[in-house]
């Protein structure tokens, strides 16, 4: 004696919602052998995925004294930021100061413009200064990341920085094409 019986199956990926699943029982203590015919295969779709991590994540400070100036130029050591970027497709980080002036308190020069501070992917040597519209500070390929230490340097100017209190925010923008 046959018997027709039609197997429902649960909890199948969308791509199989569609598939046509039937079992054919053979005699009272037959066993049935589900024959399975899927319409299209599995199918996934791969956002795009990015991590982007900075340390310290909020605040970077530079405290300036007459030791950490260079008397030719007048740049301060400076703070440092480590950035760090994985994902699945290439990325760009660019980076801009929020406006066109500092924040000065406490006396400082309320003029002091965002070319005063500037970033450098080294310790020392050239740097590049920031500007409200941005600047490509690394790019990147697929993979896992690697630590990049950014090095941010105020720039002082003998005679139009008063004594006082500036800050800058800054940001990190990053794009994946």
């Amino acid at each position: 004696m046959r018997r027709g019986v039609l197997l429902s199956i649960l909890g199948l990926v969308p791509a199989m919602a569609g598939a046509q699943t039937s079992c054919t029982l053979v005699g009272a203590s037959g066993k049935c052998s589900p024959t399975v015919s899927m319409s299209s295969p599995a199918t996934m779709t791969n956002p795009a995925l990015l991590e982007f991590t900075l340390s310290p994540p909020t605040t970077l400070t530079a405290t300036a004294t007459v030791t950490d100036m260079e008397l030719v130029d007048g740049m301060t050591t400076g703070s440092i930021a480590t950035v760090s970027v994985r994902g699945n497709r290439p990325w760009s980080i660019s980076v801009s100061g929020n406006s066109a002036f500092w924040s000065a308190s406490a006396g400082g020069w309320t003029s002091k413009p965002v070319s005063d501070l500037h970033w450098s992917l080294t310790p020392s040597g050239a740097s590049a200064p920031l500007s409200t519209t941005g600047g490509t500070l690394m790019s990147g390929s697929p993979g896992p990341g690697t630590p990049t230490t950014v090095y941010f340097r105020p720039v002082i100017h003998w005679l139009a920085d008063k004594p006082g209190v500036y800050s800058m925010n800054i940001k990190l923008t990053l794009t994946a094409p």
